[in-house]
């Protein structure tokens, strides 16, 4: 994507690489109330997760006919945090893919979730959000466990401990009210794994408990 060059103002410079993406995507919130344009949530909105990028996938339950899918906020880099308020960010033009998910799937799934989900090549992503961030991570926590065993059949327990091993969670950002926790799970992590796993055959006659 290249790199950009920030004059220090000394003569010297930072040099980071561009990482371009759109810091809000959302769909419109049911019912009748105005809602804030910056604080995110489960319809999406301002996210500011630094991996949905080119070739992302977004994940957002549908509210209202039609969607009203919107985007805006571009970036061309961000850190984890976003703890200036803002980061690079300047005018992009994006080209987006709109796919409706109407199997039992992925509806369960975005019942189940309190943040949307998203995924890359490499990456599933799990969001939590709230306005305290200690509740963001829980969220996170959570959804990353309701994840792994939908998709993957896993149960808590082994979620759980998988997580605190090689999950890896981060700030999304602190500046938008609400405040967000990603956690990245790498698919090389999970592809020998089946999802669900098959049902256990039936105990043979005259073996079951009482």
């Amino acid at each position: 994507m290249g790199t950009v060059s920030y004059r220090v103002g000394d003569g010297r410079a930072i040099r980071f690489p561009l990482r371009p993406f759109l810091g809000i995507m959302g769909v419109a919130v049911a019912g009748d109330r105005p809602v804030h344009s910056v604080p995110p949530g489960p319809h999406g909105g301002n996210l500011d997760i630094r991996h949905l990028g080119v070739g992302a996938r977004l994940y957002l339950p549908v509210q209202v006919p039609d969607a009203l899918f919107y985007v805006g906020d571009p970036h061309f880099a961000q850190g984890d945090g976003e703890v200036a308020l803002t980061a690079f960010e300047a005018p992009l033009r994006a080209l987006l893919r709109l796919t409706v998910h109407a199997d039992d799937g992925a509806r369960t799934l975005a019942r189940t979730l309190t943040a949307p989900w998203a995924g890359t090549d490499s990456l599933h992503i799990v969001a939590g959000l709230d306005p305290d961030l200690g509740a963001a991570m829980r969220a996170a926590t959570r959804n990353a466990i309701a994840f792994l065993g939908d998709r993957y059949g896993l149960p808590p327990a082994v979620a759980l401990a998988y997580l605190s091993a090689a999950g890896d969670f981060a700030v999304s950002q602190v500046v938008d009210q609400v405040v967000g926790v990603h956690c990245c799970l790498r698919r090389a992590d999970l592809a020998t794994l089946t999802s669900p796993p098959p049902p256990a055959p039936p105990a043979p006659p005259g073996h079951g408990g009482r």
